[in-house]
């Protein structure tokens, strides 16, 4: 319809990044004017989407505002997706000795999601220390937990989607259609051989860990460690109802999904039979497993971790919590998170 395919790679786009924001916010043609002629003096100018993806995976400073850096993850969250598509296809046809090894490409990619996360922390504390260095600065606003939040969010998403399919998790977990087709037995047992591969390795290990980072920095507010004394509603105050990101709800699905994927294929149901009636008793739960489980300071510290599976309260926390958005996508996600609470721990009390 536009003149190119649907799925479009990052050389296809030919785009400017973003704008400086003092252009955006001029209020007449000749500030616009006087905005350029500033950022030229100073050595500003405007960047292609291609070279400031370029200059991301190579390790060097990218000058655009917070949409353009979001712009930017996309981007690799976009390489990250056609060099998985490339490995599988080269995967199906058996050819990896003749057509190349697989893999090779993740550890760059990596190197640059880690320095996108820290060219753009520097960025902000440039403007944090030099809030009127120039007229023509980015100050801050309104939309200050905006910028923080989201940064810290599509890091840990970028990190999830490199080392797990989660097309996968969900046919795991017991999806019956996904991208427009039924799945069939033949689909579940693949994907249950291929996450039963999967969950012992370092990538799985990676994955959980960049999960469970996620789920703590958005659902625990404040002090992680569990009060009795302190109510459920100051502990757990998000709601993906209200949340002003329009990518983080579906996000938490990813991320809860991977927990649950990771432990289950470890270690399989709960053995030990436990229930929760209450909304404090499962808000209790997930607190506690988000800090035994999430609080461990590397990947690696996951291997000797134990139960790993015990994430009832969460999965329940985070399926009630979808079935009350406005989003069907996020209702779907809801029903399957009640068939991972059936095959984790069937018949548990509360759920």
């Amino acid at each position: 319809m536009f003149g190119h395919s649907a799925v479009m790679v990052a050389h296809e786009m030919r785009l400017p990044l973003p704008c400086d924001e003092a252009l955006w916010s001029a209020m007449s043609s000749s500030e616009v004017g006087r905005v350029q002629q500033f950022l030229t003096s100073d050595g500003i100018k405007p960047i292609s989407f291609l070279d400031g993806l370029k200059k991301t995976l190579n390790g060097q400073t990218v000058r655009t505002n917070s949409f353009g850096r979001t712009i930017l993850m996309a981007g690799l969250l976009s390489v990250s997706w056609h060099m998985n598509q490339r490995d599988l296809q080269i995967s199906s046809l058996g050819a990896t000795t003749v057509l190349g090894g697989q893999d090779e490409w993740r550890g760059p990619l990596i190197l640059g999601f880690d320095f996108w996360k820290q060219d753009f922390d520097s960025a902000l504390n440039r403007s944090e220390d030099c809030p009127a260095s120039n007229p023509y600065e980015y100050s801050h606003g309104i939309d200050d937990d905006n910028v923080f939040e989201s940064r810290t969010d599509l890091y840990h998403l970028a990190h999830m989607a490199m080392h797990v399919d989660i097309v996968d998790c969900q046919i795991y977990a017991g999806a019956p259609k996904l991208l427009g087709r039924s799945v069939f037995l033949q689909d579940y047992h693949g994907a249950q051989r291929r996450m039963e591969a999967w969950a012992p390795t370092v990538r799985a290990r990676r994955a959980t860990f960049h999960a469970l980072r996620f789920l703590r920095t958005v659902l625990l507010a404040g002090d992680h460690s569990p009060n009795p004394n302190t109510p459920s509603s100051a502990v757990l105050s998000y709601s993906t109802r209200d949340d002003h990101l329009l990518y983080r709800p579906r996000s938490l699905y990813f991320a809860t999904l991977i927990v649950w994927s990771y432990g289950f294929a470890l270690e399989g149901p709960v053995k030990e039979r436990y229930q929760l009636l209450s909304y404090e008793d499962k808000v209790k739960d997930m607190v506690l497993y988000l800090n035994r489980v999430g609080g461990v300071r590397s990947p690696e510290d996951l291997s000797g971790t134990l139960n790993c599976n015990a994430c009832l309260g969460l999965l329940i926390i985070m399926r009630d919590m979808f079935k009350k958005t406005r989003w069907e996508l996020l209702h779907e996600a809801g029903n399957l998170l009640t068939k991972c609470i059936e095959m984790l721990f069937s018949g548990a009390g509360g759920s």
